[in-house]
């Protein structure tokens, strides 16, 4: 008997092993830019994670940002679409730079991961070059993210918490509807106002880590 709870119990490891493995975030886009030895690093990741690095002599650099679930299926859907249409030869005049280098790499399609390679001066057709659009606007939004702003987005609110405002000041949450909505009160006016999920970012600063 006991060597049977033995076994059950290696078996069970072994699920939550695997389980554990499918639950951990894996790339869904990159793309690897090199100019004159700085080399920037755009990526996008299955748990909504994008992440843009730079590294050069003396600068290293990372930001990422926490898109919402409407912001990362639009970029996901757009890629998926695009891996299918990029067609065997998806740099259509590979003119080489000495220079300069981006390696793109995608892991949605059919064909997975489909890595083009190409320089600056080379002409891609029509569904790689709404890739390499794609990347760019994934690249802007992280470097637009404020700080805080993924605080605010992976925050899971109480009653009673208390956050500072963009406008300026703090509020209490007072209320939270099932939907996700906060009831907010303004700490100096009193005013009282609700703020939906997808609009928290906009409107709350961060979250205030309570008093020890």
């Amino acid at each position: 008997m006991k060597r049977i709870g033995s076994i059950l119990t290696i078996v069970w490891l072994v699920i939550a092993a695997g389980w554990a493995l499918a639950q951990a975030p894996v790339p869904v886009a990159e793309r690897l830019a090199t100019h004159l030895g700085r080399t920037t690093r755009v990526s996008l990741f299955s748990n909504r994670v994008a992440v843009v690095s730079v590294t050069a002599e003396g600068e290293d650099f990372v930001q990422q940002a926490l898109l919402s679930d409407g912001e990362y299926m639009v970029y996901l859907q757009a890629l998926e679409r695009l891996a299918g249409q990029l067609g065997g030869e998806p740099v259509s005049s590979q003119v080489e730079s000495r220079d300069s280098s981006t390696r793109l790499t995608l892991y949605v399609g059919s064909q997975v991961p489909r890595t083009i390679t190409y320089s600056p001066l080379a002409v891609l057709n029509l569904a790689a070059g709404k890739v390499a659009a794609i990347m760019d606007d994934i690249q802007t939004r992280v470097l637009e993210t404020r700080p805080g702003e993924d605080a605010v987005r992976m925050w899971q609110p109480e009653v009673g918490d208390t956050v500072t405002l963009l406008h300026g000041g703090s509020a209490q949450v007072t209320e939270i509807a099932e939907n996700g909505t906060i009831v907010l009160i303004e700490d100096k006016t009193g005013m009282i106002f609700t703020v939906a999920p997808e609009d928290r970012a906009s409107v709350i600063r961060e979250p205030v880590p309570p008093s020890p």
